[in-house]
């Protein structure tokens, strides 16, 4: 007879399968606070594995073969286990040092026990109108608005991490905002430089709120928290990690660079750089060119005065209203770009792409999904494999088409008036044509489609392997 298996004996495998579901969601961009997660929650394994060896222990009472319901191993595993679990709740709660340990890349520990305790401080100093305004926070939220006078007027709202009030009290007096004059240049920082906050700044959290000039250049960098700006007029730049990005109405250009977290613009007079990683990115109303760099989330822009580039990986790439040109690059989301005035460029990979009343030239590159191109009064460039290509037309063609595929099915919808010149071939496809004046022919597998229609018009040319072709007259 054939021994049972233990039920513990298969709980580690299972915690291997959910601490890899973890770390990748948070590869994808999901917000998991990993570390400060295990120094809180470790003793759930001892609980579950608990629960698991009194199961055992049930199933295997009358069995005639006794058996220890833990091995030597597992003993040594769960010595090893509460230990390490220890060790890093204390690391992470007491020692300043130690905790720096735990501290990787983006993510910040902070203490897993204590009690929190609240203040606030308030700053005001005269700025005059176009001042350079710099604004560092490392430990939340940053909300920036106009101020009617030329002032710049600063609430903090701070929470201390403590084990008691008395604690609190003197960590508070240590730790505070200012504003300071250099020159020209405004600094609203904290008296903690970047190396002492890898000790104590993890004992805090602020939320800054800042009334500014309406006529500011803004500096901000911050992180782990939100960032807010509106109604400023001037030239802004924003940087932050492991937050929102929300920017509306700026009466100049902006430069954004975010991680980790959503970002979005409204109402930009100047042009837009915007460079984001794991999260969503919307703009809108933007007056001048727009660059857009993002990955692993979807990116959608609209209202754009002067030319649009968006370089996207693992997201859907929505686009539209470009007054200018637009280039498009994504793999693994689809591409919609729609009221484009300029020339359309879209190279793509394993994405469907539906390009929709474009004025100037299109270009599109992709594979493995189809793609449809509507209302185009420029020329026409199609390359793609593995996915279907259709072509409507509600106006006669101007200006060349072109169309190279494999395993693809390619069709033409051209009005009946329409005048141009054709040249189709395919292999292991068929041919079908609506327009009378057009010649199909075959030699074996292969056939082909060639004529004109109408007097003049540009030329089509369409090749392609293992699909069909179809040429359809529309009113």
């Amino acid at each position: 007879m054939s021994r049972r298996r233990s039920a513990g004996g298969v709980f580690w495998g299972l915690a291997l399968v959910a601490l890899g579901g973890v770390l990748l969601a948070r590869n994808l961009g999901y917000e998991i606070p990993i570390w400060s997660g295990i120094a809180r929650y470790w003793p759930v394994l001892i609980i579950l594995w608990g629960l698991l060896k009194l199961v055992d222990y049930y199933r295997f009472r009358n069995d005639a073969e006794r058996r220890a319901l833990f091995s030597a191993g597992e003993i040594a595993l769960l010595v090893l286990v509460i230990f390490a679990g220890s060790a890093i709740t204390v690391a992470a709660n007491i020692s300043p040092q130690l905790r720096d340990l735990f501290q990787y890349g983006d993510i910040d520990l902070w203490d897993v026990t204590g009690n929190n305790y609240e203040y606030t401080e308030h700053h005001e100093m005269d700025a005059p109108a176009g001042a350079v305004i710099e604004v560092v926070n490392r430990y939340g939220n940053i909300n920036i608005t106009p101020n009617d006078a030329d002032r710049i007027v600063v609430d903090v709202n701070k929470t201390v991490r403590a084990v008691n009030r008395e604690d609190a009290d003197r960590l508070s007096q240590e730790f505070g905002f200012s504003i300071r004059q250099e020159g020209g240049l405004y600094r609203i920082v904290s008296n903690f430089d970047r190396d002492q906050a890898l000790s104590q700044g993890r004992r805090f959290r602020t939320s800054l709120t800042i009334r500014a000039p309406s006529r500011s250049l803004l500096r901000v960098e911050n992180r782990n928290g939100r960032v807010h700006v509106e109604r400023l007029a001037g030239n802004q730049t924003i940087r932050n990690a492991q937050g929102e990005v929300v920017i509306r109405e700026i009466n100049g250009a902006l430069d954004v660079e975010n991680r980790y977290g959503n970002v979005r613009v409204e109402a930009v007079t100047g042009g837009l750089n915007l460079q984001n990683r794991n999260g969503r990115v919307e703009i809108a109303d933007v007056g001048g060119d727009a660059k857009i760099d993002n990955g692993y989330a979807g990116v959608v822009a609209r209202g754009v005065g002067g030319s649009l580039t968006v370089e996207n990986r693992n997201g859907r790439v929505e686009i539209s209203e470009v007054k200018g040109s637009a280039t498009v690059s994504n793999s693994y989301g689809a591409i919609i770009a729609a009221d484009v005035q300029g020339e359309l460029k879209i190279s793509g990979r394993n994405n469907g792409v539906e390009v929709h009343r474009v004025a100037g030239d299109v270009s599109v590159e992709s594979s493995f999904q189809n793609i449809q191109v509507r209302d185009v009064k420029g020329a026409i460039r199609v390359n793609n494999r593995n996915g279907d290509v259709r072509i409507s037309l509600a106006e006669p063609p101007v200006r060349d088409i072109s169309v190279s595929s494999e395993f693809s099915n390619v069709r033409f919808e051209l009005p009946a008036r329409s005048s141009f010149l054709i040249e189709g071939r395919t292999r292991f496809g068929q041919i079908e044509s609506e327009f009378d004046a057009l010649n199909v022919t075959s030699d074996g597998p292969a056939r082909s489609v060639s004529g004109r229609t109408g007097a003049g018009g540009p030329r089509i040319r369409i090749d392609t392997r293992n699909g069909n072709i179809r040429i359809a007259s529309v009113e």
